[in-house]
């Protein structure tokens, strides 16, 4: 089939969307990405062949986080989107969460094709705990909205068991697709030595007070421990700027999914404590890719994957209810004992071949199979 796949992103990186789109590829469907390079990183790539992936990138100078002021450039991207599909022949849509969504079950009015709803996490719940009338209005009208698109949605695809348990009674085609990474991604995952320890977040930066309570309680130890954040997101800026008065603290930015490799052997912990109400039910890239090489996670547990850091012993699954002193605690622990660590390791060595992305293929083959 030929298919488009739909991102409100510049696709830098989405690793979920890369491996999906590869995989369809190697199955020996057609795969072209229509994203929304919104503040025009790629501005000098409209469009490139990754893979054997077409990417076809739309620009439309907003800002990330900017709520409300996005609205007309959204608007301009779906009729961009609307204008480049219309003449082609595609039989499949493919939109990645619910922005994608949006824009996806408006022009496949016109359209026809085969609708695939991507649902990587739950967009919702990131009004749940705001205060104040409009949010709670928000949180409301997009639950409202789903339910209303998914009856045009051929397909629901999902990321956990839970997700799929949330929309058994609305979707009509349900599949589950993890976010494990691929067998070969990693060529290697022995750690580059140093004589610190390396605490990394590798992702977007959406959560500044999480990232700030991880700063602060390092500096107990900061002649021993390394905080390294690699990625972007609404609060980079932000923590760039408090980050400058520490001297253990590394801010990488932006990275490319090929750096994958070399940004896990250059930390010893994962960091992935995120709000439990907006990933409750939500399993990360890095949750894969951190037991793959075999990097201890230290994650909320209120949150789906949490609880499996905690259930099989990968790491420290914690409540956050003082989270600077939980934190502080563990760090403790790691820096005075090492054993501690290898032990975790141990954990994950025994597990990690349960893990791999290519158990979703043949799913992904079913979905498109007609």
């Amino acid at each position: 089939m030929n298919i488009a796949m739909l991102l409100t992103n510049g696709f830098d990186p989405d690793p979920r969307v890369y491996k999906e789109a590869k995989s369809l590829t190697k199955i020996g469907h057609k795969i072209t990405i229509l994203c929304w390079d919104r503040d025009g990183t790629y501005i000098d790539k409209p469009e490139e062949n990754l893979d054997g992936i077409k990417i076809v990138r739309f620009f439309g100078e907003a800002q990330y986080g900017s709520g409300y002021k996005q609205v007309f450039k959204f608007l301009k991207f779906k009729r961009e989107v609307y204008d480049y599909l219309k003449n082609k022949d595609f039989q499949a849509l493919h939109c990645h969460d619910f922005d994608g969504l949006f824009i996806g079950t408006g022009i496949n009015k016109k359209l026809k094709l085969k609708l695939v709803y991507d649902e990587h996490d739950l967009f919702y719940m990131y009004f749940y705990n705001r205060t104040g009338f409009v949010n709670r209005f928000i949180y409301n009208a997009i639950i409202l909205m789903e339910k209303h698109m998914l009856k045009r949605v051929d397909v629901h695809i999902v990321v956990t068991p839970k997700m799929k348990q949330v929309y058994s009674k609305i979707s009509k085609s349900i599949y589950i697709v993890n976010n494990a990474p691929y067998k070969n991604l990693f060529g290697s995952i022995e750690k580059t030595p140093s004589d610190k320890l390396r605490i990394g977040f590798i992702g977007s930066v959406r959560y500044y007070e999480e990232m700030k309570a991880l700063i602060d309680a390092s500096q107990k130890y900061s002649k021993s421990v390394q905080i390294i954040i690699c990625g972007r997101g609404i609060c980079s800026e932000e923590l760039a700027e408090y980050s400058k008065k520490f001297s253990n603290v590394h801010i990488q930015g932006v990275y490319h999914i090929n750096e994958l490799e070399k940004l896990y052997r250059n930390i010893d912990i994962t960091y992935a404590f995120y709000p439990g109400s907006t990933a409750a039910i939500s399993m990360p890239n890095k949750f894969f890719e951190s037991i793959i090489t075999e990097t201890p996670i230290i994650a909320n547990v209120a949150t789906e994957f949490g609880f499996e850091v905690n259930k099989n012993d990968f790491g420290y699954g914690i409540d956050g209810y003082n989270l600077e002193k939980q934190l502080e605690d563990i760090i403790g622990k790691l820096v005075n004992n090492p054993e501690e660590k290898k032990r975790i390791i141990g954990n994950m060595t025994k597990l990690k071949s349960n893990y791999f992305w290519e158990t979703n293929e043949p799913k992904l083959s079913k979905i498109y199979s007609s």
